[in-house]
């Protein structure tokens, strides 16, 4: 069922953040370690099995090398004794003959020769060649080693004693090697073979010893491997929970942090880590946090102080219209109620623009706008409702892609400022270049510090605090040019005219298929 599935989905998520992050950092840091550890030790088992291997088969190789010179050298007897073979009679009988002729010899050499046959005999004993068919076949009598030689036939004329039991082996290719088992013993032996004078020879070494080998190896590291896992997880979480502890001072310090006091800040650990920069980070936040919230007080606050303003005017005419009806004619009435009405509308217009940009909402309709024609509109605007001279004698052409709307309120309230401000003129001026219009408005007034002339862009702020509420202005006008700017990709600055009045520039991308 879909809300069976959705329910388990909702407490994994939940098991899942209950479990602590220092927790899962050490459960993964520990199980890449294991499935390391695990990795490199299966290696190591094999090539410990494999070095011991060939190890072992060059024992059998050596074996087999012996065996095959003193076949070739002395023949089967060499390697027969009456367990496994007749010894010729002969040989026999012409070895003791020529051993009493030598003892018959030169007495006065026989000492010399005693010491000297003494000697060699010491170096013999490790020459497979020279040792007797005895002292070669006991490194065959226990069960490390065996060997059979077989003729033609598949018949097996000599052999070790451990291998008389058994018939004939089959024997491995050259130069490579088989396991095999001989009957009645639990090893294997690992065999190699070659050829001597007609006849086939095997030896092989028991592998006892690798499987014995291997298996203390691996119990030792069955041992091992989790008593380093252990220490691994106890260090993980030792050094993660001390690397972590910064984070959750910082934590609780952020938990602390309200409304109220928004002023307080992380405390710096001190370092150029990743914990450094996350507390250089978190005090970024709560600087622009606080910062906003000092806005959004302060904005509120205007805005109170602003729309009271209009709405107490209208009361206070309505209640003396009402009280003294001889004192207020009803036209009066009607012009206050409509002038502060629309002063309201501007202001609530304005914040709702301001609002939108805040939000990120402020999104231009864009069309191809003549700003020339804008420009021009406004112009006659101020002609009709007042009495200064607009010069519209620099005016040229620029076309840009932008909100025709949000472009005219920008437009209206740059000129009504610069109404607000002049002493006799108004001067616009348009130009287009490098891909740029920029417009000019600009008035004869007294000017703007020029400490004020990135602050006078803030929200309700007023160089002239009672002449400009006089004269209609909320504050918010150069806020809203500003915004709108930023929306269409262009930017606007106060700045002076020659003779240090007022001059606001508007740059504004220009349209593609702008005139020439």
């Amino acid at each position: 069922m879909p809300g069976i599935g959705w329910r388990r989905t909702v407490a994994d998520a939940g098991s899942r953040r209950r479990i602590s992050l220092r927790t899962r950092i050490v459960l993964a840091a520990t199980a890449v370690v294991a499935i390391a550890l695990l990795l490199g030790a299966a290696g190591f088992v094999v090539l410990l099995q494999n070095s011991l291997r060939e190890s072992v088969k060059a024992s059998a190789e050596q074996s087999l090398s012996d065996l095959e010179n003193r076949v070739e050298a002395s023949g089967l007897d060499s390697i027969r004794t009456d367990a496994t073979g007749p010894q010729a009679t002969d040989r026999g009988d012409d070895e003791s003959d020529e051993n009493d002729e030598n003892d018959s010899g030169d007495g006065g050499n026989s000492d010399g020769d005693d010491g000297g046959g003494s000697g060699d005999g010491d170096s013999s004993d490790d020459d497979p060649l020279t040792q007797s068919t005895e002292d070669f076949l006991e490194s065959f009598e226990d069960d490390e080693a065996f060997f059979q030689v077989i003729d033609d036939s598949g018949t097996v004329v000599a052999s070790s004693e451990n291998a008389l039991a058994i018939g004939a082996l089959a024997a491995p290719a050259r130069d490579d090697a088989r396991m095999t088992s001989l009957q009645g013993q639990s090893a294997e032996f690992l065999t190699v073979s070659a050829e001597a004078d007609g006849f086939t020879i095997l030896a092989g070494r028991s592998v006892e010893d690798i499987d014995e080998t291997t298996s203390t190896v691996t119990r030792l590291l069955a041992i091992a491997l989790p008593v380093l896992l252990a220490f691994v997880a106890l260090t993980t979480w030792f050094v993660v929970g001390r690397s972590l502890r910064p984070v959750e001072r910082m934590r609780r310090e952020v938990d602390d942090v309200t409304s109220a006091n928004l002023h307080q800040r992380i405390a710096d650990p001190g370092s150029r880590d990743e914990i450094g920069r996350l507390a250089t980070t978190m005090n970024r936040m709560l600087d622009r946090l606080d910062a906003a919230q000092t806005t959004q007080r302060r904005f509120i606050s205007d805005a109170s102080h602003e729309l009271k303003s209009p709405l107490a005017s209208m009361r206070q005419y309505a209640e003396v219209a009402r009280a003294h009806p001889d004192r207020v004619s009803t036209n009066e009435l009607s012009d206050v109620v409509l002038d502060e009405g629309a002063r309201l509308e501007r202001l609530v217009q304005g914040m709702l623009v301001l609002a939108k940009a805040d939000e990120r909402t402020l999104a231009p309709n864009r069309t191809a706008v003549d700003l020339d024609d804008l420009v021009l509109a406004e112009a006659r605007r101020l002609r009709d409702t007042t009495a200064l001279r607009v010069d519209v004698s620099a005016v040229g052409p620029g076309r840009v892609r932008g909100d025709i709307a949000l472009l005219g309120q920008a437009m209206r309230n740059l000129a009504d400022n610069a109404v607000r401000h002049a002493a006799g003129e108004v001067r616009f001026e348009l130009a287009e270049s490098d891909g740029q219009v920029l417009l000019v408005v600009s008035d004869d007034g007294a000017g703007i510090p020029e400490h004020d002339r990135e602050r006078i862009f803030d929200r309700f702020v007023r160089l002239d605090e009672a002449r400009a509420r006089d004269a209609g202005g909320s504050g918010l006008g150069l806020s809203i040019v500003r915004e709108i700017a930023v929306a269409h990709g262009g930017s606007v600055r106060a700045s002076a005219t020659a003779q240090g009045s007022a001059r606001f520039e508007l740059r504004l991308p220009a349209a593609s298929d702008s005139l020439s």
